[in-house]
């Protein structure tokens, strides 16, 4: 299954907000120029009224959750599993499924901003993140294959096992509707009949798609 979670707040502090003081204090703390330190809704709360999207954006911790539920998964640990995370700036973090992530937020900020600023995150002289400009759709067409967008008004789905060799496409964003537009690349679906966070999503599909008994 190649997994992604799409149009994610990840991104660092835009220029429109590097002069205030709530981002001028944490780039002070972290030792960092505000250039170079994560945009967190906790943090920048104040700024962020003054940005377009800004109820949204600087939720980077979405996107946390969902990637420890999926690289620390058995689907991932038996090379079942290929995870990306696409942003809302078409940028996209492909991970390798050995890395290894901080559970602790802050750590895993830290981490974030590397990726944004170098590139990437190396080890040994292997690359265990990737980054590089692509937009969803691009990343869709690269990957080939069936692909299925989860929406909370998608048509109601229960074929997990056919999702094993397909694309699944997450929201990592808090609330309304996706910005890429995938057109008509994607199947929409559901997997419940409310809505769910991003997080839980992800545990539902991969317990569904990639049950006990598959390994054991």
């Amino acid at each position: 299954m190649h997994l992604i979670i799409a149009d994610a707040e990840i991104e660092l502090i835009p220029d429109e907000l590097l002069k205030f003081p709530a981002v001028r204090a944490t780039a002070r703390r972290r030792g960092k120029k505000p250039s170079e330190c994560l945009l967190d809704s906790s943090l920048h709360y104040s700024a962020l009224r003054h940005l377009k999207d800004g109820g949204r954006r600087g939720r980077a911790d979405i996107t946390h959750f969902c990637l420890l539920l999926a690289l620390d998964s058995i689907a991932n640990r038996k090379g079942m599993l290929h995870t990306f995370v696409h942003t809302r700036n078409d940028l996209v973090m492909e991970f390798s499924p050995d890395v290894r992530l901080p559970k602790n937020y802050n750590r895993f900020a830290g981490l974030m901003e590397d990726v944004l600023v170098n590139g990437g995150v190396w080890s040994e002289g292997r690359q265990l993140i990737s980054l590089k400009k692509e937009s969803l759709k691009s990343l869709l067409e690269r990957l080939g294959g069936r692909a299925y967008l989860l929406e909370e008004d998608g048509k109601q789905f229960s074929s997990f096992a056919s999702l094993r060799d397909a694309t699944l496409i997450i929201g990592g964003f808090p609330h309304g509707s996706f910005i890429s537009d995938v057109g008509n690349m994607c199947r929409r679906i559901s997997i419940s009949g409310e809505k769910l966070m991003a997080w839980s999503a992800v545990s539902i599909v991969l317990a569904r798609a990639f049950p006990a008994k598959l390994y054991f």
